[in-house]
This record gives structure tokens, sequence and C-alpha cells, in this order.
């Protein structure tokens, strides 16, 4: 899962260079690297304090045996989902939202507006399944399949880390704070100030190109707002499904279409299977033919194999003249000589 995330951030980060907004995809790079580097270290703490258990459905219930583990990865959990506002990746994915909804492409507008949409499904996506991992392993009652009956906080030297990267989660939020005057009027965030040196000959380029139309307004209140909407939506959701309505824990009894949407998951929403079907298989079919069809039969059967077999034929033809019988030679001489006198004898009686 936490595999997984990273690659819907780093579409989030490439979301903004698309469009323009440079510091704050260079911000949620630096963001994410606290939390997420938290949350993989906390990954490897439940790990270590649940006999090496892997399988989220069998724990549960953590936060009153992991308590340092439990507070970093909370933090973490929040900073990446963005549901509570005063955290770093709060910030720096909505920074990037804002500029993509009001930057455009010339002559291709609408893709600010999907690009946007997309950017807030992301938002959803992310608080639905970072806050089912949290609810599973944190929250609820332990399995009795776990492997161990009672987990156990990890050392001082593994939760020391964990601490320092949920504080540097959580205070990097200022970097995305309009405190710094902008050349030309108004204010801008720190971060941006603080990258202008570096990204200010790339915002001239793209000025100057005309690719893309560059808003250096900040977010306000409405944008944050409308954004944190969805990842709030997408963290009740998840409260909601493994709270209330999905079981959460093996064993239990679980409803047909709870278990039909946990295939669906496991499977990845067929994302492979869709690739199987509408790309590999054709490509492979494609492939096939241009072997049998272009490479086996035309080019080796019909250009490499063919014009050896006519060069063969014809030099077979051609040696049945070269007898190298010298008195052979001597009349077929003798008898094109008759035949030429005869052809201008002819022509001259004509």
């Amino acid at each position: 899962v936490l595999a997984y995330s990273t690659v819907s951030q780093l579409g989030i980060m490439f979301m903004g260079v698309g469009m323009g907004v440079f510091w704050a995809a260079a911000m949620h790079l630096m963001t994410h690297a606290f939390f997420k580097a938290c949350l993989f270290l906390g990954a490897g703490s439940v790990m270590h304090g649940n006999g090496d258990e892997t399988d989220i459905k069998k724990l549960g219930g953590l936060w009153k045996e992991m308590k340092w583990t439990h507070a970093t990865f909370l933090i973490s959990t929040l900073a990446i989902t963005g549901i509570f506002p005063i955290m770093s990746g709060f910030f720096s994915k909505d920074a990037i939202f804002h500029g993509v909804h009001h930057n455009h492409l010339h002559g291709l507008e609408w893709v600010s507006g999907f690009v946007y949409a997309l950017g807030l499904l992301i938002t959803a996506s992310t608080a639905f399944y970072m806050s089912r991992v949290y609810l599973l392993t944190f929250t609820g009652k332990r399995s009795p399949e776990a492997k161990l009956a009672h987990a156990h906080e990890s050392a001082w030297h593994m939760t020391l880390p964990l601490v320092i990267l949920a504080f540097l989660a959580f205070i990097t939020f200022v970097y995305a704070l309009p405190l710094m005057p902008r050349t030309g009027g108004g204010t801008q965030p720190v971060f941006e100030n603080f990258l202008s040196p570096v990204l200010r000959p790339a915002e001239t380029v793209a000025r100057v190109a005309k690719t893309v139309q560059l808003d250096t307004s900040v977010p306000g209140v409405g944008d944050y707002a409308f954004a944190w909407m969805w990842a709030l939506a997408g963290g009740a959701a998840a409260a909601f499904a493994y709270l209330k309505f999905f079981p959460s824990r093996v064993g239990q009894p679980v409803p047909a279409f709870a278990r039909a949407v946990r295939r669906t998951a496991l499977n990845k929403f067929y994302v492979d299977e869709l690739y199987e079907f509408t790309i590999i298989r054709p490509v492979k079919f494609v492939a096939f033919i241009l072997f049998r069809v272009v490479d086996a039969l035309v080019i080796d059967t019909v250009l490499v194999r063919g014009t050896a077999y006519v060069t063969e034929k014809v030099g077979l033809g051609l040696r049945r003249l070269q007898t190298g019988d010298a008195q052979a030679y001597a009349a077929i001489m003798a008898l094109a000589i008759l035949g030429g006198a005869v052809y201008a004898l002819l022509q001259v009686l004509s």
C-alpha cells in the first residue's frame, strides 16, 4: 500500500511540473520525503513489534501497545492525506491543485480542469486507502490469527527517527505560507521565494514560448477548503467502511458485496487484466502477424531465400552452355558467322 501510494504522490508532483507549478511540486517532493519515510519506518516498527507480521488484517488495536509508533504513524497519515489542515502535505498538495486549476495550457484550456478533477480524485482515494491502513492496524481489536498475542513497542533507537520525521512532516507546512514579498507587489510562499532564483528561468521560458499561462495568485481559504473536503470524504468513507460496514478482521463473516469489493481491491481493480486485454494481447497479435507475414514470408522467403533460389536456377541454366568442348565452341561460332552472312545477304538482295 505504501509503495503504491508513492506512485500516486509522484503523479501529483509531475502534475504540478507539467502545469507550471514548479515550486509546489518541489515542496511536495520534500514533504513527501518526510511523511513517507516516517510511514515506511513506522511499518517496519509495527512488523518488529508483531513478530514480523505483514498482514494488516491480522493486526488491530496497536495504539494501546505501540504509542510512539501509533502517534507518528497517525501524524504522517494525516500529512499524506491532508485530512488535518495544519500539515505539510495538506499545503504542498493543495498548492499544486491551486496552480493546476488556475494555470492554462495555450490552446488546451480544458486540460487544467481535467487534471484538477483528477487531482481531487487522487486526494479522495489517497485519504481512503491510507485511512484504511491506519484503522486496520491501530484501531479495533486484535485478530485471533495474529502471530503474537500482544505487541511491544520498538526500542528508542527505532522510535526516535519516527518522532523526528513526524515533526518534520508537520512543521514544514510553514514553507507554504505566503510570508515573503513578491516582486511587483503582493506576497508569495516561503518555499517559492527560496526557489525563485532557480525556477525563474523556467517560468520565463514558459511565458516566452506561450506554452503555459502562469497564475501567481496564492491559494485562499476557499481553495484549501474545497480540496480538504475531498480528503475528508475519502477518510470518512474509509472510517464508515472499515469501522461500521465491512468486517475488518480475519474470521468474521463478510457480506457478499464486501467480498466483491475486497476481491476487486486485491486484484488492483483489474488494471493488469485491462492492460492484458487492451494492450498486451493486441500488440502480441500484431507482432505475431508481422513475424509470420512480413518477416518470415516476405523478407526471409521471398526476398532472401527467393533471391538465392532465382540466382541458383539461372546459374544452372547458363551452366548448360558452358560445356568446356572447344569443337562445340568453334561450331557455335561458325554457325553464328554463317547466320550473320545469310542475314547480310538477304538484306542486300532485298
